[in-house]
């Protein structure tokens, strides 16, 4: 599980990089919030952002505007860890419900919020050796599957990046990668992908075209973690 760090302070970002670890999530850490986009961008496996408010270039609310206003970014949860007071950051951050972490970082706070975060996410990758045991194989046969899949994905992932400038294309049919993401149990993928395929036949180019870039971010994160397990 990855969690991007936007912290400028180096102390509280050492800190948070440093529990985190210990807990067996994985961060990239950037000290501004166009570093953060930049990371963003780089880095699809992300699934959490902790930032911080007050920070040079764009600042911590600047970066949740950019992140929400973007159709393949503005479902990744958003932990907001500050020193303001609560009343000054719900004065900046209204209307979304956001969770927060004061300052000065207590880890078994922080680590709780991160749990409740991941815990309310669609799982990219379901535990393989659950799914191995659903599905009645073994793990050569699964890494087997796994392989196949993924030439799927990359496939995929090329096609969507080569239709991008056209838009007069008519929709790709993603029913086997469908059928792969619901074997291997890849939630978040299997939502985008259902949702195509049960989409109005007068609608599909539409709903095809807008969901473009969060298919290929997911993509993108099931590439990096199909590569975790294969190799």
């Amino acid at each position: 599980m990855n969690v991007l760090i936007v912290e400028d302070n180096p102390i509280s970002a050492t800190v948070l990089e440093h529990t985190l670890d210990k807990q067996g999530y994985e961060t990239i850490t950037a000290h501004d919030g166009e570093q953060a986009i930049t990371c963003l961008e780089s880095h699809p496996e992300i699934e959490l952002v902790i930032t911080d408010i007050m920070m040079p270039n764009a600042d911590g609310v600047e970066l949740v505007r950019r992140i929400k206003e973007r159709d393949d970014w503005n479902e990744i949860p958003i932990l907001v860890c500050t020193s303001l007071r609560p009343e000054y950051v719900n004065h900046r951050l209204t209307g979304q419900g956001w969770k927060y972490l004061f300052k000065p970082i207590r880890a078994n706070s922080l680590i709780q919020k991160v749990n409740e975060a991941f815990a309310q996410n669609r799982k990219i990758l379901h535990e393989p050796e659950l799914t191995m045991s659903q599905i009645g194989i073994d793990s050569k046969a699964f890494v087997e599957v796994l392989d196949k899949f993924s030439q799927a994905v990359s496939d995929t992932i090329i096609r969507l990046e080569q239709q991008v400038e056209d838009t007069s294309q008519e929709p790709m049919d993603l029913q086997d990668l469908l059928e792969g993401a619901k074997l291997i149990r890849a939630e978040r993928l299997t939502d985008i992908l259902t949702s195509l395929e049960h989409c109005p036949n007068g609608r599909k180019r539409e709903m095809f075209r807008s969901k473009r870039p969060l298919l290929l971010r997911q993509l993108k994160a099931m590439q990096y973690h199909l590569k975790l397990y294969t190799h």
